[in-house]
């Protein structure tokens, strides 16, 4: 397995690519924008939503912000596959019903988007490209959220303002009104992981941005709030497929 990666003004831009052989699975996990995925020459699956889709070849995938995850390969690989990965945030915050898109336009441009090198095409590709994503499939409304969700909102917001802090159940109690055992149970409910789970996924969306701006590995680590190189390193290449310093250097 290769990555490469490129932070462009805030946008992370991936690139996976995986050799023939036993299907994979990521760990579950969520971002707080809008992750974004092609990929070429095998099709791509992922569990979201209390279902499994497979996407094909050519076609994008979409995952809401905040939404939970399992990225799954549908069978074992008989040939190459390569993932381009975007993660963004939308000042619109359009929402998609489905977990893909099949739109050959929007594939090439997305795909493009992420060869590009000239800042000023790339910016402008970009923002028409998010626009054009989200009038033709976005729009959808959402149904009403129940309270105990909002409370979870809150929490999640909170694990992203201090997601290298040591927060406690406690802290995240007094900030919703929840007692700490409805919040736990509500919030994994809700998420499909519980919030040190959520917090540590935060954790290593951080530490890509660190490593691709040019920290050391160790500096990294402790600047996203692991206080231990080897607890970092573990986390980062069970969820990345990659160790730290690897993605790095590579990047």
């Amino acid at each position: 397995m290769d990555v490469t990666g490129r932070l462009d003004d805030g946008v992370l831009l991936e690139r996976y690519r995986y050799a023939p052989g036993p299907a994979v699975t990521l760990p579950s996990h969520a971002h707080e924008e809008y992750q974004l995925n092609l990929s070429f020459g095998e099709p791509g699956g992922v569990h979201y939503r209390g279902a499994y889709h497979v996407v094909p070849a050519g076609q994008l995938s979409v995952v809401m912000p905040g939404e939970t995850h399992t990225p799954r390969d549908p069978a074992d690989r008989a040939g190459t596959s390569v993932h381009f990965t975007m993660y963004t945030a939308s000042d619109e915050r359009p929402h998609f019903r489905d977990a893909s898109v099949d739109d050959t336009d929007l594939a090439g441009r997305f795909a493009d988007l992420h060869r590009e090198q000239t800042a000023l095409s790339r910016d402008v590709g970009l923002v028409t490209f998010l626009a054009d994503l989200g009038s033709r499939h976005g729009g959808v409304r959402e149904r009403p959220v129940p309270a105990a969700h909002k409370a979870v909102r809150r929490a999640r917001d909170y694990l992203y303002d201090h997601r290298t802090d040591n927060v406690s159940l406690a802290d995240l109690a007094r900030e919703t009104g929840l007692s700490r055992y409805h919040l736990a149970r509500v919030f994994t409910a809700t998420t499909g992981m519980p919030p040190h789970t959520y917090q540590l996924q935060l954790r290593i969306d951080l530490a890509k941005r660190l490593l691709l701006a040019g920290r050391t590995v160790t500096d990294a680590g402790h600047e996203a709030g692991f206080f231990d190189a080897s607890h970092f390193t573990r986390h980062f290449k069970r969820h990345v497929g990659v160790p730290p310093g690897r993605y790095r250097s590579t990047c």
